[in-house]
C-alpha cells in the first residue's frame, strides 16, 4: 500500500490510495495519513483510482479520516472508485455516507 498527500492548491489537498488497503497494512496508512488532520478549512480529495482492495479495516479508515476532517472544516470527497471497491462500498452502505466526485 501506497499513500501519497499532495497539496493541489490553498484549498485543495489531495490523498492517493495505491494498492491493497487491508489489515496488514491500515495501521501503518493510519501514521501516513495524519498530516491530512493538519489542514482546515479546505476540500480534501481521496483518489481511489490505484486501489485495488479495501478490508473492514481499511472503510473504517476512511471514517476516521472523513470524521477527523470534517471536525476541521473541510469537505471530503471520494473519486475514481475501481468496481470491485465499489461493490465493496455498495455492499456495506458506506456508498452512502461520503460524497463523491
Amino acid at each position: 500500500m501506497e499513500t501519497t498527500i499532495r497539496k493541489d492548491d490553498d484549498n485543495q489537498v489531495t490523498l492517493i490510495l495505491d494498492g491493497y488497503l487491508d489489515n496488514s497494512v491500515t495501521p501503518q496508512t493510519e501514521k501516513e495519513v495524519e498530516p491530512l488532520y493538519e489542514f482546515c478549512d479546505c476540500e480534501i480529495l481521496i483518489d481511489c483510482s490505484r486501489l485495488e482492495y479495501i478490508s473492514s479495516s481499511g472503510l473504517r479508515l476512511l471514517m476516521t479520516i472523513n470524521q477527523r476532517c470534517r471536525q476541521n472544516r473541510c469537505s471530503l470527497y471520494i473519486k475514481g472508485l475501481q468496481e470491485k471497491v465499489k461493490d465493496v462500498f455498495q455492499t456495506t452502505g458506506f456508498i452512502n455516507l461520503f460524497d463523491f466526485k
